[in-house]
């Protein structure tokens, strides 16, 4: 966690920001006139402000090289958080404690809504790892969530299938990436022949029903199935069955409704299912929080290189003018 591994950046950080609180409070003191960023301890502070910044959008180029000797990922995110509070601190001794007008107030709101947003990834990525741990039995790769999904609605259509005979639903072959990110490559005759006869065994097994639980019940299985419980299995779910289904109370609800409704011998089929569809909840609130725990950054780094570029800018004009 970050900000449990930070007691290296706190410290100096912390220090940094304490000498510069009493460098600036001596240097409003001895102004007549009151602090000015164009005075030279205001481009002092201005200064080191815009080097810290260069030093905050360099994180990303440092991610696209892991295996960089310039230090871990790890110290360069500790940095870029301590660093990244104490730069804006920094920015506010420049501009005397005062927002600007024009491009300076731009920059200040920027800098502001970077900082926020930064503190706001930093708690995400403290509390949701956590907080997934508690919710999630089984936590699956992010990329996989939708080969998972498709795998899970398979398994509940031949589960169901025991019940009803065929569903009628027929599903697109997916190729599957093995680790690494290869695909595996097949003879296309050999495949094909395999395909045949994995598809005989199912035409076999679809035609009649494996559980003889009552044509009406059969009827109502399927129609429960079909409107309710498959559209949950899809990426991304229906908006009905995603509140149906929102938490693992209302799964364990509804499937004990069917039980009281159906035939003993279809209960093992729909203790199957609702595990399957609970996996499935499961994988959605995953994808949720991964989406949140990454969404933030869409807002911080745009923002963040789109601050360094005003910044420089800002800079040129305040020397030249």
């Amino acid at each position: 966690m970050i900000l449990a591994d930070s007691q290296r950046w706190i410290f100096p950080c912390t220090a940094g920001a304490l000498a510069a609180t009493a460098c600036y409070l001596l240097y409003a003191w001895m102004s007549p006139n009151g602090p000015s960023g164009g005075s030279i301890p205001g481009l002092v502070f201005g200064f080191a402000g815009t080097l810290i910044i260069i030093f905050e959008c360099l994180l990303s180029l440092r991610k696209k090289y892991p295996a960089s000797p310039l230090g871990r990922v790890s110290w360069w995110l500790r940095a870029h958080v301590w660093l990244g509070l104490l730069s804006f601190l920094l920015i506010l001794f420049h501009t005397g404690l005062q927002w600007g007008e024009g491009l300076a107030a731009l920059l200040m709101w920027l800098f502001a809504i970077i900082t926020v947003s930064g503190i706001f990834g930093v708690l995400l990525q403290n509390w949701l790892p956590r907080r997934m741990m508690e919710l999630v039995r089984r936590e699956a790769l992010y990329d996989q969530i939708p080969m998972l999904v498709w795998q899970l609605r398979l398994e509940a259509d031949e589960r169901m299938e025991f019940l009803t005979a065929d569903l009628g639903m027929q599903e697109d072959e997916k190729e599957f990436v093995r680790a690494g990110g290869v695909k595996q490559y097949f003879d296309e005759a050999q495949k094909a022949s395999a395909r045949e006869k994995i598809q005989a065994v199912i035409d076999k097994r679809r035609a009649t029903r494996q559980i003889d639980i009552g044509d009406a019940a059969a009827q109502a299985m399927k129609a429960h199935y079909l409107e309710e419980v498959r559209p949950f299995l899809f990426d991304p779910p229906s908006a009905y069955t995603k509140k149906l289904f929102a938490t693992g109370d209302k799964v364990a609800a509804y499937f004990n409704h069917l039980r009281t409704i159906m035939p003993i011998p279809a209960h093992e089929v729909l203790g199957d299912v609702q595990s399957i569809c609970e996996e499935r909840r499961q994988l959605a609130l995953q994808a949720t929080m991964h989406r949140w725990l990454h969404g933030w950054l869409y807002v911080h780094v745009p923002l963040s290189m789109g601050l360094l570029v005003l910044t420089l800018v800002h800079a040129v004009m305040s020397l030249k003018y």
